[in-house]
């Protein structure tokens, strides 16, 4: 276990680095998240927000660095320059403290809202169908949605489906919860609604890594934020201080109008 300070360093990364072809996505990003923190990480599109992510989710196989979950070694660079990634067995293990909710919603279309959030339980953790079932009624309760139960995707607005999402992730009890643009394929109203939810599981200081354009989200909610920019972290710190006086210029021309 690795304490920061008197909380727990549940993600680092270190010098990470991502190359689609020849084009190098990700340049040497390095960062942590304590237990309960929120951080959100902002910047331009094709700035490799998203790419850490899928990094981290083991959605895609880095070129360089190292990634620890709660200590445990995820990935690591060797000094003779070779990536090497746990056994199979641990990568699984890490991967269920590991929630993801992606842009697209990604729900089962052939699945009802409640069967979407109970088939990974069921299959993985082995637990009775009946605790299973209730503890999904729960989830649907705290995402507003225990009215839903039985409705199909293509029945529910994009906010819903998102809302779906969240629950569909919280349902294996993940240590971290990462959100890929949760919002941004929703209207304002929508988004609102989705908001809301990813609010209240700040406040019950569940750790979020939240990649973001609602900027009002990552400054009233974020305990950190990252401003990234052309694969690199070009700076990080605490919102008043991004948002107010932020020191790069880069991030003063990203934050015009917000600031």
């Amino acid at each position: 276990m690795i304490l920061k300070g008197d909380k727990m360093v549940m993600l680092e990364v270190n010098n990470l680095f991502k190359n689609f072809d020849t084009n190098e996505v990700l340049s040497g990003v390095s960062f942590q998240v304590k237990k309960g923190e929120v951080v959100a990480i902002i910047g331009p599109s094709g700035s490799g927000k998203s790419t850490v992510l899928r990094c981290i989710n083991l959605l895609e196989k880095i070129d360089g660095g190292s990634i620890y979950v709660e200590g445990d070694m995820m990935v690591k660079t060797g000094n003779n320059g070779k990536v090497s990634y746990a056994p199979e067995n641990e990568l699984r293990k890490i991967r269920l403290r590991l929630g993801m909710v992606f842009q697209s919603f990604n729900l089962f279309p052939h699945f009802s809202v409640l069967q979407n959030i109970t088939e990974a339980p069921l299959r993985i953790t082995k637990k009775e169908k009946i605790t299973v079932k209730e503890n999904a009624m729960e989830l649907l309760e705290k995402v507003g949605l225990t009215d839903k139960a039985e409705a199909y995707p293509y029945q529910l607005s994009g906010g819903q489906c998102q809302r779906v999402a969240i629950a569909r992730a919280l349902a294996m009890e993940p240590d971290i919860l990462f959100f890929d643009e949760p919002t941004s394929a929703l209207d304002p109203e929508l988004t609102a609604e989705v908001l809301k939810v990813m609010r209240d599981l700040a406040l019950e200081d569940m750790t979020m890594v939240v990649v973001t354009h609602e900027m009002s989200f990552a400054r009233e909610v974020a305990n950190r934020v990252i401003f990234m920019d052309k694969g690199f972290i070009i700076e990080e710190g605490e919102p008043e201080n991004i948002f107010t006086n932020p020191c790069n210029e880069r991030t003063r021309e990203f934050l015009k109008g917000y600031i």
